[in-house]
Order: C-alpha cells, then sequence, then structure tokens
C-alpha cells in the first residue's frame, strides 16, 4: 500500500474559510440594512355618525392644522387626521406603521390630497394598537390628478 503524501496550505485554508464567511454574511446581513423595519398598522375608519363625542370635542381644537393625532379612549387607540386649512383638497390615508427609534415608538401617517369630493377633511380611525406610540409623523403629498 502507497501512502498519499497530501499538504495543506494552511494560510489558503484559512483565507477561503475567512472569504465564504464574508459572502455568506454579506448575503444575510446587507439587506437587512436596507429593508424597512416598519410594521403595518391594521385600521378601520370610523364613520362620522359613530365618532365618539370624545374625539368631536377634542378635535375643535386642531380642525386649523395639518395634523395626526392619537386618543387612547376606552381601551380603544384611534387616530385622528385633519387636512389643516387646505379647503381644496380632501385627504386619504395612504399608509400607517410604527418603528422603534432610539427605544421610541414611532408612528408614521402617511396621507394623500385628492380631490375634495372624492377624499374627506378630516379621518378618525380605529386601531389594533395596544397603546399609544411615543411620537406620530405625518407625511403628505398632493395627488396630481
Amino acid at each position: 500500500m502507497r501512502e498519499l503524501n497530501i499538504k495543506f496550505n494552511v494560510k489558503g485554508v484559512i483565507y477561503g474559510v475567512l472569504a465564504l464567511i464574508l459572502i455568506v454574511g454579506g448575503f444575510i446581513f446587507i439587506p437587512n440594512m436596507f429593508m424597512d423595519k416598519s410594521k403595518p398598522v391594521d385600521y378601520t375608519m370610523v364613520q362620522r355618525e359613530a365618532i365618539p363625542e370624545k374625539i368631536l370635542s377634542i378635535m375643535d381644537k386642531y380642525t386649523d392644522q395639518e395634523r395626526a393625532l392619537a386618543v387612547k379612549l376606552d381601551g380603544k387607540i384611534y387616530i385622528v387626521v385633519t387636512r389643516g386649512n387646505d379647503n381644496k383638497h380632501g385627504i386619504e390615508i395612504e399608509k400607517i406603521s410604527t418603528l422603534t427609534e432610539d427605544e421610541k415608538e414611532v408612528m408614521k401617517v402617511n396621507i394623500v390630497y385628492k380631490n375634495k369630493e372624492k377624499s374627506y377633511p378630516y379621518i378618525v380611525l380605529e386601531t389594533n394598537l395596544n397603546k399609544l406610540p411615543d411620537r406620530i409623523e405625518l407625511s403628505s403629498r398632493v395627488e396630481d390628478k
């Protein structure tokens, strides 16, 4: 029987393992850096007749401002969005999501200004949230149609 004399290049093996770790790590971690870490919020629009009286009473202060507010009432979290002084347009909700920034819960509300006849001057939404967010950011855009 003949003995096989196999020699390993230790440096080559170490470099190969490091390259493999970097490649696999790149496929796992780099996409996570660019992915949106927000979670969508489920909500239902509250019809005008069903809006709680307490919410209607506090809305009087904010109807002339472009705002998004969160209200906790009877164990439910409501989001109130007003269009402000823009009487030419109404608003529609595009998306609501939450994310954690600096250990604080941030809600992002995206609205679209649309034709006044096809949208609303203010919107009240009932959400599936259990607690109020620490901060709410409202971003708006005007639909070009």
